[in-house]
């Protein structure tokens, strides 16, 4: 039975909420080597639920109500609700970066480089078999049904398709695992690692209905409380398993699987008691209709962020492949800090501002600030991570520091695509965003293949940088067809020059310099790239001044 009136649930959150993408998992903490959740394309969520009785749809805010909620009010909306989500992303990243020196110290290169292919290897599984549930389950419980009754018989009903599959998945893995060994490494020595990674798929699989019910029922201090727990249980299990315990790569994996086991076994209690287990076959089949289409997207994403770690390992090494997961890492630490929990506040944000008559303007100035905000932690993070790379990493892994750069470049390009594609989640196109990346997935393994024998890792890299590129550019066309927006891109080429040609000047003067002395420098170049940027983009005082005081319990006199 569809909502006749408003809901006090969120609209169900399309691709743009990694959390309940297809193959989604909160950053394990061995899990260096992994690009952020990513990373979906931007599929659109339905508006919020649709509007009463007494409306006939959306309206128009009056001159003075659009005033009053001026240009300010859109952007301190949008942070404010990413910033919840922001301290799950933070723990991720830190608890990543305390655990890869002491995996790069403890397993050797190719070892490492295995536990890199293993881990795009469970992605890949894990966001089969999900098999779309996670988004399917927020559009089923916050939209399509309503009463209490309907939405916990939707909740058991996603946790036994879920429970079935990942059994039955995690079962014939653990029998083939001497097969898949062979097949991922021409070797089937590493039997137990990929048993291992079975049991991860099983528990990542069990922790989605969980963390979606409690996105769905507006519980985010719970949800990051959990996701918290589950990287800090991690990191522990880990440091037991590969230090005392010295299980090595099978370690690493089961600490993983400790991780995702104490969000399973923290809500799937709670879920049986208040929901039971009881199949609903028609919410069933209503849910697979939606979600099953969405793993090509998935599919495609894969391809886009973690095949190149698969294909490294062929046409190059597994020794080449544990640096460039390092480096990757690094520099895809903007994703996390970023792009996460943008994309988590984006589709509301976004449909609320299409509501208003001057929404290209506000999405005009979205866009000006994001890229700026990208630009500079882009740049920041570029110089940080190579100086991580050399102070925490064996001298071995320091050869793919410029892999660092070219990812952090790669991670801005994907943030933009994902604010060029407002006309495709506004007019309902979304079919568009599969296609789009589909494309974008194909050059990029394209890439690989012509540059991973001839460069190695930096290859991967440029492939990777030029196909998320190519892709903000399609996103770019294809939007500017059915809602055009006067998007500065000039303002941000502009932009990208000055801090490419900032990043070869602080590499050129960091030779020869010691660490500490390599940290001031890039410190104060990156504070000047900084000043550069908001006198390009033409910040007066006054609006920093407004900014300040147009939180709650202040009035927006102007807007900017």
């Amino acid at each position: 039975m569809k909502p006749t009136t408003q809901q006090p649930y969120p609209a169900y959150p399309g691709p743009q909420y990694p959390q309940y993408a297809p193959g989604y998992q909160p950053t394990p903490a061995v899990q260096i080597a992994r690009p952020v959740q990513p990373a979906q394309p931007a599929m659109a969520a339905p508006p919020a639920a649709p509007a009463s009785p007494t409306t006939s749809g959306p309206t128009t805010p009056a001159p003075a109500q659009e005033k009053s909620n001026g240009y300010v009010g859109q952007l301190r909306t949008l942070v404010k609700s990413s910033g919840i989500y922001a301290l799950s992303s933070l723990a991720g990243p830190l608890t990543s970066l305390v655990l890869a020196p002491l995996l790069t110290h403890t397993l050797s290169r190719d070892e490492y480089g295995a536990l890199s292919v293993l881990l795009a290897a469970i992605s890949l599984i894990a966001g089969i078999t999900q098999l779309g549930l996670g988004n399917a389950f927020f559009r089923a419980y916050g939209y399509d049904y309503e009463s209490r009754r309907e939405r916990l018989r939707v909740l058991s009903t996603v946790v036994g398709l879920l429970l079935a599959i990942s059994i039955a998945v995690t079962l014939a893995m653990s029998l083939g695992a001497a097969f898949i060994a062979l097949l991922l490494f021409q070797s089937p020595l590493l039997t137990a690692p990929v048993q291992a990674a079975a049991l991860v798929v099983l528990l990542q699989n069990l922790s989605v209905p969980g963390l979606a019910w409690l996105r769905a029922e507006n519980r985010p201090t719970l949800y990051a409380t959990l996701s918290i727990a589950n990287l800090l249980v991690g990191l522990v299990a880990t440091l037991l398993y590969i230090g005392p315990l010295h299980l090595g790569m099978t370690g690493a994996l089961l600490g993983t699987a400790s991780g995702y086991a104490i969000v399973v076994f923290s809500m799937l209690p709670v879920i049986l008691w208040e929901a039971g287990l009881t199949f609903d076959r028609e919410m069933a089949r209503n849910m697979l209709s939606f979600g099953v289409p969405l793993v090509a997207s998935f599919v495609s994403v894969w391809v886009l962020q973690l095949s190149d770690r698969y294909l490294l390992s062929r046409f190059g090494s597994l020794a080449e492949t544990a640096s460039y997961s390092i480096a990757y890492t690094l520099g895809n630490v903007l994703g996390v800090l970023v792009i996460s929990p943008f994309n988590l506040a984006w589709p509301t944000t976004m449909f609320s501002v299409a509501r208003r008559r001057d929404a290209p303007q506000i999405f005009r100035l979205i866009f000006r600030w994001f890229s700026v905000v990208l630009l500079v932690a882009a740049f920041g993070l570029s110089l940080a991570g190579k100086f991580l790379l050399e102070v925490l990493f064996p001298d071995s892994y320091h050869g793919a520091s410029p892999v660092i750069s070219l990812v952090a470049m790669s991670m801005v390009f994907y943030g933009i695509y994902n604010v060029f594609n407002v006309g495709i989640s506004i007019k309902r196109k979304t079919w568009y965003a599969v296609v789009l990346t589909a494309e974008a997935a194909i050059f990029n393994v394209v890439l690989n293949v012509l540059l991973i024998p001839l460069t190695g890792a930096l290859g991967a890299a440029f492939s990777t940088l030029v196909a998320y590129a190519f892709l903000s550019l399609l996103a770019y066309l294809v939007n500017n067809q059915m809602y055009p927006v006067p998007f500065e891109i000039g303002f941000f080429l502009s932009a990208l020059a000055i801090g490419i040609a900032l990043y070869f000047i602080a590499a050129f003067l960091a030779q020869g310099l010691d660490p500490l002395s390599s940290a001031v420098l890039y410190g104060l170049i990156w504070l000047a790239y900084v000043v550069i940027l908001l006198l390009l983009a033409r910040l007066p005082l006054r609006q920093l001044s407004r900014l300040r005081h147009s939180f709650p319990g202040r009035s927006v006199k102007r807007s900017l």
